[in-house]
């Protein structure tokens, strides 16, 4: 059904997910705790993942060197003024935050909860970091209050995973989804970038297909782009790598979402550099409003809807093969 003039009726952004569940706006505050991640601790011969830089991700680096509760708080009335906002969600979000030892992970998750006005945890992670002890904290905590896993896939493609140093595959990400989806009272939200080598119509069709069978909850949309003192930078200079364009990213993001369950909530449609200064290209990625724009004007354009071609599988018929980067497969990649 054509949604035809009603562009923020054309997907399910995350802010209409969070009214059903909590029957007010909830707003997240990130924090961060977490040291590091296997791959800076170089395990098993691992490297930095190509697009990270020294932050991991971290949303506010002014205060990261901060206790948690103080974190918590700094970030919290910050949001809360801005935003005239009730009720928080802390978002454990730098670096790999089921990387410890599970009495330090319930240390820094119940030490959360205890703050005013939280209403529960979001807990940023990767599928090498899932180890059946934490799991299984993390279902304890969620019988008790609201628990969502941020999950860092990027991509399912084997050879992607492998540009992106990411030190895993995309059995290990499968088996991840697998756990979570075993322990119904998490939520699941998963991390994808586009804009990798190779990318093709199948791949990001497939992915949406295969996503919307396992049941998860949410996807958080990145488009790849290049910070300062990263690997990705040697790689663009060297003239490896070029960063996707608007026009192409948003044609992306509208086909993935046409194949995209318009149950999952849609939490991000495209990332921003949170350091302008620290953002070598594409420079659109330092924008905040004209990409997400662009793209809902893509979805307009296009008389386009999250959901518009999703058809119900299973599991296993969703899992098929991704075309691999090489296009002597006949699969072609983006112009």
């Amino acid at each position: 059904m054509s949604t035809q003039g009603h562009s923020s009726r054309r997907y399910r952004p995350l802010s209409r997910h969070y009214q059903r569940l909590f029957g007010c706006k909830v707003y997240k505050i990130s924090v961060s705790v977490a040291q590091g991640c296997p791959n800076r601790q170089g395990r098993q011969g691992m490297s930095v993942c190509t697009f990270c830089d020294e932050w991991g991700s971290a949303a506010y680096a002014e205060t990261a060197g901060l206790p948690l509760s103080e974190q918590i708080r700094v970030n919290r009335e910050r949001i809360r003024r801005r935003y005239k906002a009730e009720k928080f969600l802390v978002y454990f979000q730098a670096y790999s935050n089921t990387f410890d030892r599970v009495a330090q992970l319930r240390q820094w998750y119940t030490e959360a909860l205890r703050e005013r006005d939280v209403v529960g945890v979001v807990i940023g992670t990767r599928p090498d970091c899932l180890p059946q002890p934490v799991v299984r904290l993390l279902a304890s905590l969620a019988r008790s209050t609201y628990v969502s896993v941020e999950l860092g896939l990027q991509t399912l493609d084997d050879a992607q995973l492998a540009f992106l140093s990411r030190g895993h595959d995309s059995a290990c990400s499968l088996r991840a989804l697998d756990k979570l989806r075993a322990c119904p009272e998490i939520e699941v939200c998963v991390h994808l970038m586009f804009g990798l080598p190779g990318e093709t119509e199948g791949q990001l069709r497939r992915t949406a297909e295969l996503l919307s069978a396992y049941g998860i909850q949410g996807v958080k949309l990145h488009n790849l782009h290049v910070l300062k003192n990263t690997p990705l930078q040697r790689l663009y200079e060297a003239g490896e790598f070029q960063p996707i364009g608007l026009e192409a990213y948003a044609r992306r993001v509208r086909l993935f979402l046409e194949h995209l369950s318009p149950q999952l909530a849609v939490h991000r449609l495209n990332a921003v550099a949170p350091r302008w200064e620290q953002l070598v290209a594409p420079a659109w990625a330092r924008e905040k409003m004209r990409p997400t724009q662009f793209i809902l004007d893509e979805l307009e354009r296009a008389d386009s809807w999250q959901g518009k071609h999703y058809r119900p599988s299973s599991v296993a018929a969703a899992h098929r093969p991704l075309e691999p980067l090489s296009v002597t497969s006949g699969a072609q990649p983006w112009a």
